[in-house]
């Protein structure tokens, strides 16, 4: 169940991630005369799966290993929006970056071959 669960979360934190700078043109903040927020609906779509992606990770630490569940869901978030970026905001891929990737994915996978209990 904690797969599962892991899983959804990595989703919707990436989501939401996404979402939130995807609609972030849409966003207008006066602080000249007082605080005015104005989000897209894509930006607070962002915002509700973050949140509940947080909500998630509440419960996965409350189950797992921190040392096991934080390297690995930062990996994994980090390539999802790297891989996401490159296809939806037309961001640059360097060979840096993917050597980057790649060393980032080689250290998750020696700290999970213990497993999450």
């Amino acid at each position: 169940m904690i797969y599962v669960l892991f899983t959804i979360y990595v989703i919707l934190a990436s989501s939401g991630l996404i979402l939130f700078k995807y609609g972030s043109n849409g966003i207008s903040i006066n602080f000249i005369k007082g605080l005015h927020f104005s989000f897209s609906w894509i930006s607070l779509l962002g915002i509700i799966c973050y949140m509940a992606s947080f909500i998630l990770w509440l419960v996965i630490v409350s189950r797992t290993k921190l040392t096991w569940a934080f390297p690995l869901s930062v990996a994994l978030i980090n390539l999802i929006i790297f891989i996401s970026s490159s296809i939806l905001f037309k961001e640059t891929i360097t060979w840096v970056n993917i050597l980057g990737v790649i060393l980032i994915s080689l250290g998750v996978g020696l700290i999970g071959l213990k497993g999450f209990k």
